[in-house]
């Protein structure tokens, strides 16, 4: 279990944890609003459950008059409907407790937007809603507008989820190298023969500094095509995924659509690798040692405002 947080964005007073939870307290630096976040990863034995769900009830009334949230993996559904498998296995006992936990507590299960399930087996078959937000209602009228997104499955067998409550993306910040491109096939060879290609005359220096010049336009060309792309190639990647996992919800997938979904998926982890390599190296901690150290765009950066995702909780 993992929770993270923006020293910029929030002020985390206290954390405590016990048998499957991970609690967080503090507050909203820019409204100064207090909250309580609790991560939870439910285990499958339905005894453990019903304990697990009577310790969160305990939790929830002592903390009655507080911006509460109960998110992540429950390992429980609430009705049939969000549960699909080869058979017809539904465990009805099971749901009751966890439908009884919700409504004992007072919280707001919202409902989920963009999917039907939230974790998908690797057999294609089999799928159910076992991920979501569970709000009081005081949570609800301090960030209103909540809205629960299912987002697109990535390298997991569960998919993202956010808990929404207002629009601002301040979208990716811009990067002069990225070390990625030696991961890309065929960098090396364009950066060979292009470098071989040119023809200057002149002095030793001269010529350094004129083929060094030449490179950063074909490079920059090439980037064009291969790497500043990368957000959308892994977008039509996930939407072909996302279309047969919606078929596979209604339909059984035959046998070359299971292909197509493990030859995308490892296409996915290349893709992924790539893009990981470029979130990591813009990180602002690692400009020094890693980045475009001595610059004027580097010192803009460190004494630029910082702007975090506001509004936003990601379970995993």
């Amino acid at each position: 279990m993992l929770t993270v947080w923006d020293h910029s964005v929030v002020d985390v007073w206290t954390t405590s944890s016990f048998g499957h939870v991970f609690v967080i307290r503090g507050r909203v630096l820019i409204s100064n609003e207090e909250f309580i976040i609790a991560n939870v990863y439910a285990p499958c034995d339905t005894a453990l459950k019903q304990a697990l769900w009577g310790r969160l009830q305990s939790l929830a009334i002592l903390n009655a008059e507080s911006n509460l949230c109960f998110s992540g993996d429950f390992n429980s559904i609430r009705t049939v409907a969000e549960r699909k498998s080869r058979g017809s296995v539904f465990r009805q006992q099971d749901a009751d407790i966890f439908n009884s936990f919700i409504d004992e507590s007072f919280l707001v299960d919202l409902p989920l937007c963009g999917r039907l399930f939230t974790w998908y087996r690797g057999d294609r078959v089999s799928m159910s809603r076992l991920d979501r937000f569970l709000l009081f209602d005081k949570w609800c009228l301090t960030w209103q507008n909540c809205v629960q997104i299912a987002l697109q499955r990535g390298l997991s067998d569960h998919v993202p989820l956010v808990l929404r409550s207002e629009e601002e993306n301040w979208g990716p910040r811009p990067l002069r190298i990225l070390k990625c491109w030696s991961d890309v096939p065929g960098y090396a060879d364009i950066v060979r023969v292009k470098w071989s290609s040119f023809d200057v005359h002149g002095w030793g220096a001269y010529v350094l500094k004129e083929k060094l010049w030449l490179i950063k336009g074909c490079l920059k060309e090439w980037h064009q095509q291969h790497t500043l792309n990368m957000e959308r190639r892994l977008c039509l990647v996930k939407d072909k995924m996302s279309n047969l996992d919606s078929k596979g919800e209604t339909f059984f997938l035959d046998e070359a659509e299971v292909m197509e979904i493990l030859e995308l998926s490892e296409k996915l982890h290349s893709l992924s690798w790539i893009q990981a390599s470029m979130s990591w190296q813009k990180a602002r901690q690692n400009w020094l040692q890693e980045g475009d150290v001595n610059t004027n765009f580097f010192h803009g950066l460190i004494v630029a405002p910082f702007f975090g995702d506001q509004g936003y909780l990601i379970s995993v």
